[in-house]
Order: C-alpha cells, then sequence, then structure tokens
C-alpha cells in the first residue's frame, strides 16, 4: 500500500502544470522517477518471529535432519553444549554425544523415519509428540540386526534458548517396548505392536495466558491429587464414561472399565507412591505436565516380586479434559526405568560408536503406569 501511494505522488507531480504568462515559460518540472524516488520512505525491518514460531522451525527443521539421515544437521538443531536425557539410559551432551546417538540409530535402522504429531508451546519450552519407524537391518547394541521393523510412540519435552536451539531435551520412549518388537520369540499380544509413520501435519498449541489455561491447570492438578489418594470413588469421578488412556508402555489402550483394576494394581505395588510434578500447562482443554512417579516396590508387580525398592520414574502426561474430567490420556516413559531400580532389568551400559541406544535384552514390563 506504501508503495502504491509513493508512486501515485510521483504520477500526480508530472502531471501538473504551473500557471505562467504568455511572456513566461512554463517552470521546469522534475521527472516523476527522481520524485518517487526521492518520496520512498525507508522500509521497515521486517518484525522479529515469535517465540513459539522460532520453536516450531527448529522442531520441523529437526524433523527434516533425522529423515535425511543428516547427523550433522540434527545436531545443528542443539547448542553446542546441549543435553540428551532419556530416562532409564545414560545422559548424552555436546557436539559428539549427540552426533554419535544419531548415527547410532542411523546404523540400526536404515529406513529410520520420524513424524511429530503435536507440539504444545508455552514459552521457551517445547512438549512435542511423535513416531518413529524403521526395519532393525543394522547392528544394535552389539547384536545383528533382527531384521524385523519396530514402530513405537515418544515425546519430548526441550527447553530452546532465544535463537531457536535445543538447551536440553528429555525424550520419553518404552523400551522394553522396542526390544519386544526385534524379538521374533516375544510372545504378540504382550506388546504394543509396531505403529505405521503418521502423514497428518503437526498439530500445534499455544500457550496464550488465558484465565481459561489456568482453570485447566487447577482441574488437572485436582486428578492428580485423586491418583494419589488410592481412593477408588475419587478416581473414577475423574474420568468420563467413554475415557480411553493410551500408555505407551502397555500392550493396548486402557478405557475406563479396565482403569480401578490398573490403577489397583499399583496402589498394591507401590502403596506410598506419588506424582509430583516438574511443570503444569493448561493449552487449548489439554492438561499437559512432566512429572515424577516416586515410590517404594512394596508389593509385586505380576511376575515381578516385592524388592522393598524406591523408584522414581519420569514421565510425560498429556490428558484431554472434558468438563472438568479427563477423556482421553496419553503417557510417555521408559519403563525400563523402573525395571534397573528395583532390580528386574541390568543396568544399560553406554552404547559403543555404531549401536544404537538400547538395552541387550528385555525384561517384563508392567502393565501400564499411574495417570
Amino acid at each position: 500500500m506504501r508503495t502504491t501511494f509513493v508512486a501515485l505522488v510521483g504520477l500526480c507531480a508530472a502531471s501538473l502544470v504551473v500557471a505562467c504568462d504568455d511572456d513566461k515559460k512554463p517552470t521546469e518540472t522534475v521527472p516523476s522517477a527522481t520524485v518517487s524516488a526521492a518520496a520512498a520512505p525507508t522500509a521497515a525491518p521486517a518484525p522479529k518471529p515469535k517465540p513459539d514460531e522460532i520453536i516450531t522451525k527448529t522442531i520441523k527443521a529437526a524433523v527434516s535432519a533425522w529423515n535425511a539421515h543428516d547427523a550433522a544437521k540434527v545436531v545443528a538443531n542443539y547448542e553446542p553444549t546441549g543435553k540428551l536425557v532419556i530416562p532409564g539410559l545414560p545422559e548424552m551432551s555436546g557436539k559428539d554425544g549427540l552426533m554419535t546417538e544419531a548415527k547410532n540409530n542411523f546404523t540400526a535402522y536404515s529406513d529410520f523415519k520420524v513424524a511429530v504429531t503435536r507440539v504444545f508451546i508455552k514459552g521457551n519450552v517445547a512438549a512435542f509428540e511423535w513416531v518413529v519407524t524403521g526395519k532393525n537391518d543394522g547392528p544394535m547394541m552389539g547384536q545383528k540386526a533382527s531384521g524385523r521393523q519396530m514402530g513405537v510412540a515418544g515425546a519430548s519435552v526441550a527447553t530452546f534458548d532465544d535463537d531457536g536451539l535445543m538447551k536440553e531435551e528429555h525424550r520419553y520412549f518404552d523400551l522394553p517396548t522396542l526390544q519386544s518388537q526385534l524379538d521374533p520369540k516375544a510372545k504378540a499380544g504382550t506388546f504394543r505392536a509396531p505403529m505405521t509413520l503418521p502423514t497428518a501435519a503437526m498439530d500445534i498449541h499455544v500457550a496464550k495466558g488465558t484465565p481459561d489455561e489456568a482453570k485447566t491447570v487447577d482441574q488437572g492438578n485436582a486428578i492428580l491429587k485423586a491418583d494419589e489418594s488410592k481412593d477408588d470413588k475419587a478416581l473414577m469421578a475423574t474420568v468420563t464414561d467413554d475415557y480411553v488412556w493410551e500408555d505407551y508402555s502397555s500392550a493396548a489402550p486402557i478405557k475406563t472399565a479396565d482403569l480401578k483394576n490398573v490403577m489397583g494394581t499399583y496402589n498394591k505395588a507401590f502403596p506410598d507412591f506419588t506424582l509430583p510434578t516438574t511443570w503444569t500447562w493448561g493449552i487449548d482443554g489439554f492438561f499437559v505436565t512432566e512429572a515424577t512417579f516416586v515410590g517404594t516396590q512394596k508389593g509385586p508387580m505380576g511376575t515381578i516380586k516385592a524388592s522393598n525398592k524406591p523408584v522414581k520414574m519420569r514421565m510425560l502426561d498429556i490428558q484431554l479434559l472434558k468438563d472438568g474430567k479427563a477423556s482421553k490420556e496419553w503417557s510417555y516413559s521408559n519403563s525400563a526405568e523402573m525395571l534397573i531400580q528395583i532390580g528386574a532389568m541390568p543396568p544399560i551400559a553406554p552404547p559403543p560408536a555404531g549401536s544404537a541406544s538400547a538395552a541387550p535384552s528385555a525384561a517384563p514390563a508392567p502393565t501400564a503406569k499411574p495417570k
């Protein structure tokens, strides 16, 4: 609009006729191009992208880098001192550590692919859900390729700097599920079958600081308190009749009718468990929280006997609320973190170069984790 206005001014100036007497020469006019150039204002600088736009751009760049199997570009999305935390596995940090992690995955799965399905952003922190797929046709933790297909759902919580580089990423996925998918001896139905890669565009949600968001956080925190209460009536009052819980460490979704029994199992195994949170968000009706399951295993979990050992298992939990109740829920964690702490699974050593991050063998995983 501004450029059009300046051009019109120049055009009008060129067509003006100055009144003069018969014995006077007309006043010389200035060429319109000269007037236009002189009158044109300096272009305003482009507005700086918003933090959520910068973060979204980084996530998309990371997905492209992973799918191109370009380890250098994967690492370029992190600060030079960036850190990757995968609960249950040794931490990785710095360019070398992050580069090795990416290359090891490309070695284990030559057709490795990832798709981010949903993103929640508040300030300089983002939680994003994803699915990875691939055929295990390369070595993993010193073992030969299984030739089997994997496809697991996971999620990450990342803190970004002002330039959109990740300072720290917490990556959640269930290692025993992945291992079972690659194990030809694993019994079908005892673990979640490999998922296919989603094709839909990312569903992005950005916090706006509205009263409704604060209300959602209050409602979500009330649900967590009901979980900790060990009260069946209080627990069942927090979910809708058509509630579905996608706990990706379990073999299948958990519905309303199953919830009481599942939570009863955990109440017996960990009668003192609590769910302290790192942070909680309310965004577009979703209650998003990074939390830690804390308790002592004083009862059996399936075939795993009571160990009387303390447990801290980190997780990301997302609930879609309806009238203050959870209507759908998605939980991401690594049950191996708990199994290692109670002695049901050996600790996981850092992976050698040329081998993906996975434990050499899987142990029986709990049926499901607390909400």
